[in-house]
């Protein structure tokens, strides 16, 4: 029997941006099954994926011993195709098509880059279709559905802080947006975060009302958070995996770039925005040496309250009937 082989990348937002790629295989070559190696944490999108017979999730290892113990588990098979994102020791497993990632450059998006391997030059963004059974399980968090009455999702945290608005910052713009008057008046607000990132998260979810607020700081696997995400009105977060996740699920999605290469990693589509620091290139991080603690800001508050507003305007009007 015919198998593929796929291997993507250990970081939550490198793997979720692979995910066209494994579509469009899957949409192509749909009798063959596809085997997926990746990180533990992405590790459950990917099983999520019709077609995917099997993920196995990897952790680095000194010396690059993990690639041998994977090799071990995958057995004796002769590969009908292997994709490696990895430029990893799996590429020169036994196989009849091989297709290996061989570097990027810093001013081509990830989309279009991922493509190249497998001899594509039209982007393939990232997709991530949640079941019917993974949106049912969401109630669990989100309650019952409630259709006249939107959800703004914030992440305010990031794998370094020097991505990270500050948690303030965020506040602030839930407040606003939601407020009477605003372009989300009367939204609840899902607050995300990884376990470990309490520090950035949880500041804003104890601040807002119980009421309004949804808490799932490390509460939800990447794909419990992307299904919560797909029933949301509106993602705004730093550049993160997260931020990926939302334009994967199609909601209008705004990241917050200071540090980090926009021009590869910015959110892809027409419905993104992405908003970077002046001069870019700058941490988002606030100024710790000003007597105003918002002063000096790199990514101003009122430059980004004003830009997501003149966006999500634009979204709905090109959305509504």
């Amino acid at each position: 029997m015919k198998r593929t082989l796929f291997v993507a990348s250990n970081r939550l937002g490198d793997a979720v941006l692979t995910t066209g790629v494994l579509h469009y295989l899957l949409e192509t070559e749909p009798d063959i099954p596809v085997t997926v190696i990746c990180g533990d944490i992405p590790k459950s999108i990917f099983e999520a994926i019709p077609g995917v017979e099997r993920a196995i999730g990897i952790k680095k290892r000194r010396i690059s011993l993990h690639w041998p113990e994977v090799a071990l588990k995958l057995g004796p098979v002769f590969w009908h195709r292997i994709v490696d994102f990895r430029g990893s020791l799996l590429g020169f497993l036994p196989g009849r098509h091989r297709h290996i990632w061989r570097g990027g450059q810093d001013d081509i998006h990830k989309v279009v880059a991922n493509a190249r391997p497998i001899s594509l030059d039209t982007p393939l963004p990232p997709r991530i279709e949640p079941s019917e059974d993974e949106l049912k399980a969401t109630q669990k968090w989100l309650g019952p559905k409630e259709p006249l009455r939107p959800i703004l999702a914030l992440a305010p945290t990031a794998n370094f802080y020097q991505k990270q608005w500050h948690y303030e910052n965020y506040l602030r713009l839930a407040t606003e947006l939601t407020a009477e008057g605003g372009i989300l008046e009367g939204a609840r607000v899902a607050v995300f975060g990884a376990p470990g990132e309490e520090a950035q998260a949880m500041p804003v979810v104890n601040a807002l009302p119980e009421e309004q607020v949804i808490d799932l700081v490390g509460k939800t696997t990447p794909m419990e958070a992307a299904a919560i995400l797909s029933q949301c009105t509106l993602f705004v977060g730093n550049d993160s995996g997260l931020m990926h996740t939302a334009v994967a699920v199609q909601i209008p999605t705004v990241a917050l770039f200071g540090i980090g290469k926009p021009a590869v990693y910015r959110p892809w589509g027409e419905r993104s925005l992405c908003l970077k620091s002046t001069p870019p290139g700058t941490p988002i991080t606030r100024p710790t040496d000003s007597a105003d603690a918002q002063e000096g800001e790199p990514l101003p508050f009122k430059y980004v309250l004003d830009e997501i507003e003149v966006f999500y305007r634009r979204i709905s009007e090109k959305t509504s009937p």
